[in-house]
């Protein structure tokens, strides 16, 4: 049974702005609040599976090992999010429920996403950003639409999906971004953090566009890219990326791979993660435990949890191998860069 929204969307808002204000703390008016954000975030898993299908079949036309996976975005990042984002309201959110497709190369990308945007679907495209063209400033580069369901059940009419659509390079940054930033306490997905990292990340991004664009030994001596040198050796990238790994020895041998949910709960001070399976008809048990979760853990920044689907456990650590610490793509990258610059101060 699917989640449906049972409050307005005046209510939505209210408890958005009630949830991050800084008032003298009320546990029950914290906990109706708090609810009513639960269920506007839950009520977001029915369109974002039905759309799922749809970019699934269209991204699988371009590339038959693309990855197609969905999340309900998580309680701290939709709190940061209302706070980091002046006059954002909690029911203005877009990306609460999420689809993302990770394909081989950013020649891929464009295709699926025009694949997607000329395909037939009932559901409206609301918004186009291409971060490719026009990175953020964190340096993050990827393709995201904005869809809003407009499929036959009129109850999730006003709901908005997100898609993300990136390359295995671009992935590979963004999870390193995300890696770094669990590990150390910094919102470097957000541009907040010790400027070392964040001029690191950047000055990554620039020359990981240039493996996409097979650029590596053209801009080996530039600015960008000797800074970039620098900073990896400064601080200590590959080995503290090393010693950010997750043990996954039991993953595989506890879960089956059949479709379903999966609470994933990293356990930053033990690099260590905890995985439990629910059924395709267990969302509704998924959702309250995920709740749960977040709720034990909101004071702890050793903690961090997620709710995400994925075909099975193989293709949930390939999409989101930020949770499992897994940087080994990024880290081959930075390899591969160091390696072209050596080879060119070797020549000359």
């Amino acid at each position: 049974m699917w989640v449906e929204l049972e409050h307005s969307k005046k209510s939505v808002r209210r408890a958005g702005d009630y949830l991050i204000a800084d008032e003298d703390f009320n546990v029950d008016k914290f906990l109706e609040n708090y609810y009513i954000l639960e269920n506007w975030r839950g009520s977001h898993a029915y369109p974002m599976k039905s759309m799922l299908g749809y970019f699934r079949n269209k991204a699988l036309e371009v590339d038959s090992n693309a990855l197609v996976v969905q999340r309900l975005k998580r309680t701290p990042s939709i709190f940061a999010k209302l706070r980091r984002e002046q006059g954002m309201k909690l029911d203005r959110i877009e990306d609460l429920g999420g689809c993302r497709i990770i394909v081989a190369n950013k020649k891929e990308v464009y295709a699926v996403k025009n694949a997607i945007i000329d395909g037939r679907t009932r559901n409206i495209l609301r918004r186009e950003r291409d971060y490719i063209k026009t990175p953020k400033q964190s340096g993050y580069r990827g393709i995201h639409l904005v869809y809003q369901y407009n499929g036959a059940k009129l109850k999730f009419k006003t709901h908005k999906i997100e898609l993300q659509i990136r390359s295995k390079v671009q992935h590979s940054w963004a999870t390193a971004v995300e890696v770094v930033g669990a590990f150390t306490g910094q919102a470097l997905k957000a541009s907040s953090g010790r400027d070392s990292w964040l001029n690191f990340f950047k000055s990554a991004s620039t020359a990981f566009e240039d493996i996409e664009n097979k650029a590596l030994a053209k801009n080996a001596q530039s600015k960008e890219r000797l800074d970039l040198i620098k900073y990896i050796n400064r601080l200590g990238v590959i080995s503290r990326l090393k010693a950010f790994a997750v043990s996954t020895r039991h993953l595989g041998k506890r879960i089956d791979n059949k479709d379903g949910y999966y609470l994933l709960t990293l356990e930053i001070d033990k690099s260590n993660i905890k995985i439990s399976r629910y059924s395709k008809d267990q969302l509704d048990i998924a959702s309250k435990d995920y709740s749960d979760k977040e709720t034990e853990f909101k004071e702890n920044t050793d903690k961090d949890v997620v709710l995400v689907a994925a075909s099975s456990i193989h293709n949930l650590k390939k999409a989101y191998p930020n949770y499992f610490a897994d940087t080994t793509e990024f880290t081959r990258q930075l390899s591969r860069i160091i390696e072209a610059n050596n080879a060119i101060n070797s020549d000359s």
